[in-house]
């Protein structure tokens, strides 16, 4: 069989096919990073956007998830962190912004596979009459629906937590 009568076409289409491919994905790539820029985020979100398909919160005004207000935990706000961290730093595609140390706060960004949709989660760790206190938000920047996904986030954050062997020591 010849080049020519080759059900894939010819060398130089091949080339030019997936050459237009990798530009239309780095497009793609280029336009997702312009319009959804990593900025702080100095306080913990009061709520998810109404009639909202891609946030998830446990917390005060809580969205999907638990239905919860927050995770109490008896431990101590400094082995919460760790484990947050930790388990946040066990992820793919994640980048830390903030650990909490500073403020109780923790702001990390996930990427999805393909096409790196940003997308925040947000912890926030009090003490509060001697427990701590964890409240998880997870938001996606762009598009109208995160497909469950940052649901699916904060329910297995939690299900981390729950299943973490605390100190009992309490928070003071």
């Amino acid at each position: 069989m010849s080049e020519e009568d080759s059900p894939y076409g010819t060398p130089q289409r091949l080339k030019v096919a997936a050459l237009a491919m990798s530009l239309l994905y780095f497009g793609g790539l280029l336009i997702i990073v312009v319009s959804a820029p990593t900025l702080p985020i100095p306080d913990f979100p009061g709520e998810c956007p109404e009639n909202s398909q891609n946030c998830s919160r446990i917390a005060d005004q809580p969205y999907r998830a638990t239905g919860e207000n927050g995770i109490p935990i008896n431990g101590t706000e400094e082995e919460v962190l760790d484990a947050i961290v930790g388990w946040i730093e066990d992820e793919p595609r994640t980048v830390m912004r903030t650990d909490g140390s500073e403020d109780g706060l923790v702001h990390a960004v996930f990427r999805s596979f393909v096409w790196r949709f940003p997308d925040d989660l947000l912890v926030q760790v009090d003490c509060v009459e001697g427990q701590v206190l964890v409240q998880v938000h997870s938001e996606s920047r762009l598009g109208a629906s995160d497909l469950m996904v940052n649901d699916e986030r904060v329910l297995k954050l939690n299900d981390h937590l729950d299943s973490t062997t605390w100190s009992g020591d309490g928070c003071s």
